[in-house]
């Protein structure tokens, strides 16, 4: 079972920043997309006018824990014990502001913006008439409310009405697409958009930038995605615009897509597609309103005892350029499947990294399943855990796995997969389901296990390993002659064998690169005995193929080798 990515988060509450000292990522600034036919309403250059409400500025010890919002939306304190009383909004808000600036301005240095509010018109032209969808891009720090002529259409780290309060939680750089239905009468010949902004207490000012485009036609918004695949079947889905049907066409070849189905209308679609040719392409091309896909294929899996070639990478957040490439090399390679070590995005309580991730890896997720081992980033800090199981594609979990937890298995021919969640290395149930979990494949006679996480037990990057991973789940993994532990949190490549765990720490997906904190020329001997072979700060992506050995090729982002491809013995 797949579960979807959700369009929106609305109301998340959650905090996702950077590690201590980690070096600042932004994103690369490409301009947003806007839907091939949609009709702008309004681009970068339409003049709004700001009515900004100032206050004190915050202790830095507020603004990180207090004003963040965490400790209100868990029900510990007040936060505006700490703020003082709520100030006033624009009394014709959201109608109009009694300001005149044409920009939000900076504040004074011992002043902070506690809120925005901001109002443009724009005029509908009879040619523009009849638009079914709105898209709304915006970038903003770090709330964010909008009503166009006076009824609410988004609300993102905000609570209810308008207010000067603080975001709940700290928004990322990129560029949010909100996809608005168009109920009758929310458009009129002349347009008021009110736009309320409000930092979180790690800032002391607003920014928005805004785009607004319209279509007349639904369609597709997000995939199609490989969802899921097995020797003879697929699960191919796909999100519209509200109340689309969608269909699928699929064949041997791309121009015999003779085989057609469709769903009924609605948002989220999935495909059962079964009777598939075993180890064969199979190319399909999926259909919804107006929009249509390009033809896609994927490669249903071998069975036992075949090839299985295996994409890895990890540590992705904002380095969008680099994860471009390493996607486009990865395409090349003819995969059974990716596997990522966690940290897809810088912030994952945001939906606007996840719609930027979906950009960049929209050709690789509709041609081969893709499965993550979770990451602290993909999480975010204190509150998107309720929320990472509408953010995840992720297999069925085990029975009893405890809510906002994400550990798994799968299995691909004979070779068994499992991804453990880092982020839950306390849990003693993780640890059982290991046991367990790892006993059943060895006693089904798997070929090769390989094990997948974002913390790793080693690493001699900034992190420098999980101690917990060391001391209770290695004896685990051991025990069960796993084959190979690869790991990310660290964005360096290293490769090593400790006490006869074979291990590789794969977190070059394009996030900025850690430097070497032990065991190199300049820096001190290491304090733990990790069994390193190789270590270098270089962005990679790691082929497995596991035949009747299993061989692991690390390349950098133009497909040139970043070391001589290593031989593995299997341990079954």
């Amino acid at each position: 079972m797949i579960r979807w990515i959700p369009l929106l988060l609305v109301g998340s509450a959650s905090l996702a920043v950077a590690e201590p000292d980690e070096p600042a990522e932004t994103s690369d600034g490409t301009a947003p997309f806007v839907s091939t036919g949609a009709i702008t309403l309004l681009d970068g250059t339409a003049p709004w006018r700001w009515d900004v409400v100032t206050a004190p500025r915050l202790a830095p010890q507020i603004g990180a824990v207090a004003a963040s919002g965490l400790d209100a939306v868990a029900g510990r304190g007040k936060v505006v014990e700490l703020l003082g009383e709520p100030l006033p909004v624009p009394a014709a808000w959201p109608y109009d502001v009694r300001g005149d600036a044409r920009a939000i301005p900076a504040p004074a240095d011992d002043q902070r913006i506690a809120a925005a509010f901001g109002v443009t018109r724009f005029d509908l032209a009879p040619a523009q008439q009849g638009l079914e969808v709105l898209e709304l891009k915006l970038k903003y720090e770090d709330g964010v409310a909008v009503w166009l002529n006076g009824v609410e259409i988004v609300r993102q780290g905000l609570p209810p009405g308008p207010s000067t309060t603080l975001a709940t939680r700290q928004h990322g750089p990129e560029w949010e697409t909100f996809f608005v239905p168009v109920a009758p009468g929310l458009l009129r010949a002349t347009n008021t958009l009110a736009i309320e902004v409000h930092p979180s207490g790690r800032r002391d000012g607003a920014k928005l930038s805004a785009i607004l485009a319209g279509r007349r036609d639904r369609g597709i918004v997000r995939g199609p995605v490989v969802a899921a695949l097995d020797t003879t079947t697929a699960t191919i889905a796909v999100e519209t615009d509200l109340g689309v049907e969608a269909t699928i066409e699929w064949g041997p070849t791309a121009d015999a897509l003779g085989a057609r189905r469709t769903t009924p209308a609605g948002k989220r679609h999935r495909f059962e597609l079964a009777n598939l040719p075993p180890n064969a392409d199979v190319f399909y091309r999926v259909s919804a309103g107006a929009s249509r896909s390009q033809v896609f294929s994927f490669h249903t899996l071998p069975g036992p005892g075949a090839v299985v070639r295996i994409g890895v990478y990890g540590d992705v957040r904002g380095g969008h350029a680099t994860h471009r490439k390493l996607v486009g090399q990865m395409l090349r390679e003819g995969l059974d499947l990716v596997a990522v070590t966690g940290d897809m995005v810088l912030y994952g309580a945001d939906e606007a990294d996840w719609q930027r991730f979906f950009a960049v890896t929209r050709e690789l997720l509709a041609t081969v399943p893709y499965y993550p081992a979770v990451g602290n980033h993909d999480l975010g800090w204190g509150g998107a855990a309720d929320n990472a199981d509408a953010i995840f594609a992720l297999p069925q979990g085990p029975a009893g796995r405890p809510p906002g937890t994400y550990w798994y298995s799968r299995d691909v021919s004979d070779v068994h997969l499992v991804f453990l969640d880092s982020n839950a290395y306390d849990r003693t149930d993780q640890e059982a389901w290991l046991e367990s979990d790892l006993s059943a494949a060895r006693a089904a006679k798997v070929r090769a296990i390989i094990v997948f996480t974002h913390d790793g037990p080693y690493a001699r990057g900034y992190h420098g390993g999980s101690a917990i991973a060391r001391d209770r789940y290695v004896p685990i993994l051991l025990k069960h002659r796993v084959d190979l532990v690869l790991s990310g949190h660290d964005h360096i490549y290293q490769r090593g064998d400790a006490r006869g765990l074979r291990y590789v720490v794969s977190g070059g997906g394009g996030a900025s690169l850690y430097g070497i904190r032990c065991g190199v020329s300049g820096r001190p001997k290491c304090v733990v005995d990790d069994g390193m072979q190789m270590v270098t700060r270089e962005h990679h992506y790691v082929v497995l193929t596991i035949g009747r050995e299993l061989e692991m090729c690390p390349r950098k982002p133009d497909g040139t080798l970043l070391e001589r491809c290593t031989k593995l013995r299997l341990q079954r």
